[in-house]
């Protein structure tokens, strides 16, 4: 890897960096860091190294694809077995939900 980072050319320095998914500390793996704009660049084994990590803490592949449906007359988003087990949700939970911008909502549990 060069010492030049491909995103704005800053220098990349190696550091030891905490590694997080979701909120949760998969642990501090070596990187290379820019100095500029902060990128993390993680080697081969590293990589595996992480992924190990994120499929033994369970949280590899949490991501799902849903689609918006109808209820009467309100659209709803229904969250997969496995994301409402990793949040700890619970029916009737009381949540705010507003627009981060155009594409993403947020979903707050209180």
């Amino acid at each position: 890897m060069e010492n030049k980072c491909v995103l704005c050319e800053g220098e990349l320095k190696e550091k030891t960096v905490d590694y997080e998914v979701y909120g949760k500390s998969l642990g501090k793996f070596p990187a290379k860091v820019c100095e500029k704009c902060n990128e993390q660049w993680f080697d081969e084994k590293t990589s595996r190294k992480i992924e190990e990590a994120e499929k033994k803490a369970g949280l590899f592949g949490l991501s799902r694809e849903g689609k918006i449906g109808y209820s009467g007359n309100s659209l709803i988003i229904r969250i997969p077995k496995e994301i409402a087990k990793f949040m700890n949700l619970k029916k009737e939970a009381p949540i705010v939900i507003y627009p981060e911008d155009k594409n993403k909502i947020a979903v707050s549990i209180r």
